[in-house]
């Protein structure tokens, strides 16, 4: 065999890793699939009704709102900080401290993150 490497494509979209040569790699990595977004947003709807429910309770609830429309936002970006999200999250988790409900809801957020 020769050490002549090469791609043709033709006829469309192409999607997804292309790696070509000797020992060539293409790899990938998702964050979350479509079931996790789904879930995620389930989870910040779940959280932001529940500081809503508990805010009497919250050490600076509206910080901790913030916090939470924060990692809303930084999620729908195109290529979300992760450690912007921890941060926010671990905040939410300090100012929530005395609402278990609500320190299990960000670590179920926390566990879908990569």
């Amino acid at each position: 065999m020769g050490t002549e490497y090469g791609v043709h494509i033709s006829g469309g979209d192409v999607s997804g890793p292309i790696a070509m040569g000797e020992h060539a790699r293409a790899t990938v990595y998702n964050v979350g699939g479509a079931g996790d977004t789904g879930e995620l947003g389930r989870l910040l709807d779940r959280l932001e009704r529940l500081l809503g429910e508990h805010e009497a309770e919250l050490a600076e609830p509206q910080r901790a709102h913030r916090d939470a429309a924060d990692v809303r936002q930084e999620l729908a970006e195109a290529e979300p900080d992760r450690s912007r999200i921890m941060d926010a999250l671990k905040r939410l988790s300090v100012r929530a401290a005395e609402v278990s409900v609500i320190v299990e809801v960000v670590s179920q957020i926390r566990d879908l993150l990569p």
